[in-house]
């Protein structure tokens, strides 16, 4: 604490501030407000409380320091005078005073610090301060926001002040951000081809089906890219004889009843001469000798064929077998096909097991199909030829 000044701070309402220090006369103090010497306030009858006139503003910086006379002694010894008490004193306090203003200043100022020998401005504000000229001065404000700072700086970083919530989001996010950037080329694909990528969107559900089913151990769609790649498709077989196709899947019955006899048919094959002679209905036998060949080739892939039928749009999309999707691409007019009769080949793929028998005995269906006007009245007597069929020992007796 002081021992010749006292510092307040206004709040615009307290009038009334203690002087805690010793003075000898009014006129050694001095009273300043904000910086400015004021005389507008009264001093108590002990001198130890002074009243502004009007209260000080807020955050107004007040002062009231004693300030001891330097230039004019107050006490002048004369040779041969009385040396009174009072001469001593006034002496004394001059100097006594004195000494604790100077004290007072030499500790207002900026001091080495005793801890690191770096100056300390005690937690005070540096005023009046020149422009920085060498390397070593110290930059004011003026100079920061005037001179280090251009208009064109300052404006950048206002805009960047403005946007922080989205610089920070952009930093959190820099692990993404630098991925995107390794990835752009592939970006750029993607929004070249937005409308693609907005159709897989729409589709997601069914493309999520296809991604599923290329994690499986044995794909569909794999199987159909594979088959399309062949010299020889059974996808291609199968839309060229489509018309084939269909008959199987309207006559679907017939054909279970041939699977279904395939024993006896193969009894009737060994003794076509003597089957010659049976008349009867031969059409639907002779639809099935004639597609033989794509029956079997629906068989062995009807699930894949199903798939496609109901996922072609979404397969042409999927950029991971691209290069299966453009063989199928290639085909898309018999894909179509395959998609115009989609329901016979679900119907087809719901008797697979079927059909592969029917594959399975294609020499003795294509010797059937021969005969077919004979084979016609087979179908249509079909119990009777069962018997017949039992009794083939018997019947190539009869033949020979």
């Amino acid at each position: 604490m002081a021992n010749s000044f006292v510092r307040y701070t206004g709040n615009a309402s307290t009038t009334a501030f203690s002087i805690p220090f010793s003075y000898r006369a009014v006129g050694d103090l001095t009273v300043t407000i904000s910086g400015s010497v004021t005389s507008a306030y009264t001093l108590n009858a002990a001198g130890t409380t002074l009243t502004f006139n009007t209260a000080p503003a807020s955050a107004a910086a007040i002062e009231i320091r004693r300030t001891t006379s330097q230039t004019t002694r107050l006490t002048d010894y004369a040779s041969g005078s009385v040396l009174t008490e009072n001469d001593l004193d006034t002496d004394s306090e001059q100097a006594f005073f004195m000494g604790q203003e100077a004290i007072d200043d030499a500790n207002d100022v900026i001091k080495i610090s005793n801890t690191d020998f770096q100056f300390n401005a005690l937690n005070k504000q540096i005023r009046n301060v020149a422009n920085p000229t060498s390397n070593q001065d110290v930059a004011t404000k003026h100079y920061l926001e005037n001179t280090f700072l251009t208009t064109a700086n300052k404006t950048a970083l206002t805009t960047v002040n403005a946007n922080i919530a989205n610089i920070n989001a952009v930093n959190s996010n820099s692990s993404n951000i630098n991925s995107a950037v390794s990835n752009a080329t592939n970006i750029n694909t993607v929004a070249t081809n937005i409308g693609s990528v907005n159709t897989v969107a729409t589709d997601i559900a069914k493309v999520i089906a296809v991604a599923n089913d290329l994690a499986e151990a044995v794909s569909e769609i794999e199987t159909v890219a594979d088959d399309l790649n062949e010299a020889t498709s059974e996808i291609d077989t199968v839309a060229t004889s489509i018309t084939n196709v269909d008959t199987v899947g309207t006559n679907i019955a017939n054909v279970n009843a041939v699977a279904g006899n395939a024993t006896n048919i193969n009894a009737v094959n060994s003794n076509s001469s003597n089957i010659n002679t049976v008349a009867g209905n031969n059409t639907n036998i002779n639809t099935v000798a004639g597609a033989n060949s794509n029956i079997t080739t629906v068989a062995g892939i009807s699930a894949n064929v199903t798939t496609v039928a109901g996922n072609n749009a979404n397969v042409t999309t999927v950029a991971g077998i691209s290069g299966d999707v453009t063989s199928v691409a290639g085909i898309s007019t018999d894909v179509s096909a395959v998609e115009n009769i989609k329901a016979n080949v679900t119907t087809v793929a719901g008797i697979s097991g079927n059909v592969t028998s029917v594959a399975g005995i294609a020499s003795a269906v294509s010797a059937v199909n021969s005969n077919s006007t004979n084979i016609n009245a087979v179908n249509a007597n079909s119990t009777n030829i069962n018997t017949v069929a039992g009794n083939n020992s018997n019947i190539s007796t009869v033949a020979g």
